[in-house]
């Protein structure tokens, strides 16, 4: 999870951790958060995010965040 933690702190979020659950859901992120890690995510693996994978799901805890990078940028 490494990876996911990078792109947090990327986003200068370095107060999110792995252990934290219900991200989106509970606040602990918002709407700009998601728009700057996405971007980061764009930019790390040189391809576009597509719309479909922009789930309150898919931002939700770590595993979840992994999880969808790994389906959207096979």
């Amino acid at each position: 999870m490494n990876e996911i933690k990078e792109l947090f702190e990327k986003i200068e979020r370095n107060d999110v951790t792995p252990e934290m659950n219900g991200l989106l859901s509970g606040g602990i992120i918002d709407s700009l958060d998601i728009m700057a890690l996405v971007a980061e995510i764009e930019k790390a693996y040189k391809k576009p995010l597509s719309a479909e994978f922009l789930e309150v799901e898919n931002f939700e805890n770590f595993a979840s965040i992994k999880a969808m990078i790994d389906k959207a940028m096979k």
